[in-house]
């Protein structure tokens, strides 16, 4: 591992979440995120073409994009732009539109995609990894645009919020499985990460959250934070196996390169891509 070259990618990509969040209009923080989730998209879909499932990557690619700017207008923007039917209250319509003109859509223009090949060889395959792609990276970062578009809570606090949580946990889940160590987790998986560096990223969550409960003014209870926290700290380092199984797939090391120390971007977006929907859901049903 090389330190300075981590610590350097971090402090700019730092200075980049906070600059978007807070001396940025809207439109700003999303054109940076649209930007990290076309990255992940193309490392995912570069590293399931090296497995040899054949991608059509332009098209995937675009659309997931293209999905991160309809939920970025509906939740930022203009956030009545769509009518809610007659017999339903706008709240109920958040989502509905994305299932009811997105997916089925890309669903058809994917399978045309399919009809221009030459063959049939891996047909399912590539329809299957394409759009599980898009629902894995487009479809959970896209959580991010709802909760900085919060009104009762200060959205740009709650993504600031949910990242230090979530980022704080992988480093010490790293720090601590590295120093203490001891007992593999899931072997097959990620045979690095361990018992001790799993529970140990989880308690740094938690004890994060209590520590940033300012940023949640309305979360009076450090309890409340704790609780919040060892969930979020459970799911982010769920999410960083969940990829590295793909990774393990594919028989890479890293997600990319683009960021020297820290590997791909997707390799950074991993444990937030499980923690995102997840941090929505508490502040709707809390």
């Amino acid at each position: 591992m090389n330190l300075p070259q981590r610590l350097l990618s971090s402090a700019v990509l730092i200075a980049l979440v906070v600059g978007a969040l807070f001396f940025a209009p809207l439109w700003v923080f999303a054109l940076v995120l649209s930007g990290f989730i076309a990255l992940a998209l193309y490392e995912f879909f570069t590293m399931v073409r090296q497995r040899g499932i054949l991608i059509h990557r332009p098209l995937s690619i675009g659309l997931g994009v293209a999905f991160a700017g309809l939920v970025a207008w509906r939740a930022l923007v203009e956030p009545g732009y769509l009518i809610a039917p007659p017999l339903l209250d706008q709240q109920a319509t958040m989502f509905s539109w994305a299932w009811d003109i997105f997916w089925p859509l890309t669903i058809v223009i994917i399978f045309l995609r399919q009809f221009t090949r030459e063959n049939t060889f891996e047909a399912l395959s590539s329809l299957a990894t394409t759009l599980f792609g898009l629902a894995y990276i487009s479809g959970l970062a896209s959580y991010f645009f709802y909760i900085r578009a919060f009104k009762s809570f200060d959205g740009a606090w709650l993504v600031l919020f949910l990242i230090l949580v979530t980022k704080m946990g992988d480093a010490g889940a790293f720090a601590i499985g590295r120093l203490m160590g001891r007992h593999t987790l899931v072997a097959r998986i990620s045979p690095r990460k361990t018992v001790e560096g799993f529970v140990g990223g989880v308690l740094v969550s938690a004890a994060t959250a209590v520590l940033a409960l300012g940023m949640v003014p309305q979360w009076v209870s450090p309890a409340y934070g704790f609780i919040v926290g060892l969930i979020l700290g459970l799911a982010g380092q769920v999410g960083d196996l969940a990829e590295s199984l793909i990774k393990r797939d594919c028989q890479v090391k890293d997600s990319g390169r683009l960021l020297p120390g820290l590997g791909g971007v997707l390799d950074v977006l991993d444990s937030l891509l499980f923690t995102a929907p997840l941090f929505y859901a508490m502040l709707i049903y809390r």
